[in-house]
């Protein structure tokens, strides 16, 4: 008797399985950059009003940039894992400028993401580059994390590349929820690449029980229940 409901509990649980599981996290590569960069590659993500659409929204001198090496941009980066482009914290990358001039951009991500989170980055040799994320939009109020100062220190690059090699970043936010990001550093010595924000808020999953396993379901919760009944019988 144990050995058939331990089975048809087996059977349920397979059947319910894909209505459990956990949702993708947000995946921004900036690999559609090249929709609406301009000849040298370029796009102010401000102005293009860039990634509403994912639920992202970047002020201040957030630009996306493809790199020069066989994508057509003028950026001299090596290419990270999606290929193409990235995010620069600059006033304009047209201008060619490595000034120490402070920059700042925010990327707010109204959703909230949690710890488990991670982005890449690379910078310019010698950078002092901080990122601050904070629990509402437009680091408004409530609790702020640090991830640290990116300086560049020990910088490896590959022949012909601009900036360092890319760096990984998991984010840990000690069980609280962010929607900020804030970089601030100087002008064109940091960008950025391959964010993958785990969401606060779980969202449906995409594939719901098929209707076959909707019946085995209904057959197993049926059969479990007839099998307790008779054992109580007894």
């Amino acid at each position: 008797m144990r050995a058939k409901s331990k089975f048809l509990a087996l059977a349920l649980t397979a059947a319910l399985q894909p209505a459990f599981a956990a949702p993708a996290p947000a995946e921004f590569s900036f690999e559609d950059l090249t929709t609406i960069a301009d000849a040298n590659g370029m796009a102010n993500l401000v102005q293009a009003n860039y990634g509403a659409a994912s639920g992202i929204q970047f002020t201040g001198s957030a630009w996306g940039v493809l790199t020069s090496k066989d994508c057509d941009g003028l950026v001299k980066f090596v290419p990270n894992i999606s290929g193409c482009g990235a995010l620069m914290l600059s006033d304009n990358p047209g201008n060619g400028s490595t000034s120490s001039q402070r920059r700042t951009l925010t990327m707010n991500f109204a959703e909230g993401f949690i710890s488990g989170s991670s982005l890449y980055y690379a910078t310019l040799a010698g950078a002092d580059v901080s990122i601050m994320l904070y629990e509402n939009v437009d680091h408004s109020s409530g609790r702020s994390w640090s991830l640290g100062k990116l300086d560049g220190t020990g910088c490896v690059s590959e022949l012909g590349a601009f900036y360092c090699d890319w760096n990984k970043i998991i984010v840990d936010l000690k069980g609280g929820t962010a929607r900020s990001m804030v970089v601030t550093g100087n002008d064109n010595s940091v960008i950025f690449d391959d964010f993958s924000l785990v969401r606060a808020t779980p969202v449906p999953p995409a594939n719901l029980p098929e209707p076959a396993g909707i019946a085995l379901t209904m057959a197993a919760l049926g059969a479990l229940g007839w099998t307790r009944k008779r054992a109580a019988a007894r």
